[in-house]
């Protein structure tokens, strides 16, 4: 599988009863599609994933491929916490014809190395379809440099995004697949180093901020591939305050207005209720980050 580009981690538009808004969702991929991204990743750590039961899952999974209209590589995420959870998810984005899932290590308790690696085992003998390894340390038990190569040795497995935002491990961890002779594609899943990564020898990025601005991480790609570094380094740099802005509010309410300031009638709503700080919190933000957005965009027409 040729995993190279960008791929949108999606968010997942809500109703105000919680749950899936479904033509907000379908609004989102057709925008996707004239954009010309690579692919996305639906049911996220950004899509509060974690929040969602199988069968909303599958409301998801369903909606994203039908939307898509075979235009874009789908992604379904399959954390759970245990594996037998992840391969019914699995099972659903096979049975829809996805091209391929994503998962981290099992969440909430602290699994040991060996008890990690029989959860990827359980998923790659179940779940006949590509996947990707997923490292997130802020939402699951980090995966060692050493760990991750062995997992990535499963016959399944065809990429890793790695969201530990360590660019000393990012460089280890290619260094080991190189090694090892994996044909492992490696996703950077921090936007903060997409052109760090490139640089390193990634083969792309599958990012919250790709499913909104991804006009800013296509230049950079541009600028990398004509050698123009510098410049690639500006856009790069551009895209940072935006990032601390949705960071400030409860995750993932900030990124979601960023989302809506792109004209897709995205509804604000989180799965987990927020507190009346928090919302002050959001209102606050919220034109900061909507300014953020178009000023991305206006810089990155520039070049």
């Amino acid at each position: 599988m040729d995993l190279k580009g960008i791929y949108a981690a999606m968010l997942t538009p809500l109703t105000e009863e919680g749950g899936v808004d479904v033509p907000a969702l379908e609004r989102m991929i057709a925008f996707y599609v004239d954009k010309g991204i690579s692919g996305v990743f639906a049911v996220s750590s950004v899509g509060e994933a974690a929040h969602f039961d199988t069968k909303e899952a599958r409301t998801i999974l369903e909606t994203v491929k039908a939307a898509s209209e075979d235009k874009l590589q789908l992604f379904a995420g399959v954390t759970a916490t245990t594996s037998s959870t992840a391969v019914e998810v699995g099972k659903i984005a096979e049975e829809l014809g996805y091209d391929g899932i994503v998962s981290a290590p099992p969440y909430f308790y602290q699994p040991s190395d060996d008890a990690i690696l029989a959860y990827f085992e359980d998923i790659n003998d179940q779940v006949d379809l590509p996947l990707i390894v997923y490292n997130v340390p802020l939402f699951a038990p980090a995966l060692s440099k050493e760990l991750l190569v062995e997992v990535a040795k499963l016959t399944n497995v065809v990429g890793v995004k790695e969201s530990s935002g360590n660019l000393v491990d990012v460089l280890h961890i290619l260094d080991m697949l190189k090694d090892e002779q994996l044909d492992t594609s490696f996703l950077i899943g921090r936007e903060e180093m997409y052109l760090s990564s490139l640089i390193a020898g990634a083969d792309g990025c599958m990012v919250a901020t790709a499913g909104i601005i991804p006009e800013a991480y296509q230049k950079i790609e541009e600028l990398y591939l004509a050698g123009r570094i510098s410049e690639a380094a500006e856009v790069q740099q551009a895209i940072l305050p935006l990032l601390r802005e949705c960071f400030k509010v409860n995750f993932p309410a900030g990124f979601k207005v960023a989302l809506a300031a792109r004209g897709l009638d995205t509804p604000l709503y989180v799965k987990r209720k927020m507190s009346e700080q928090e919302q002050q919190e959001l209102a606050r933000s919220a034109e900061t980050i909507k300014q953020e957005v178009a000023r991305i965009l206006a810089f990155v027409g520039t070049y």
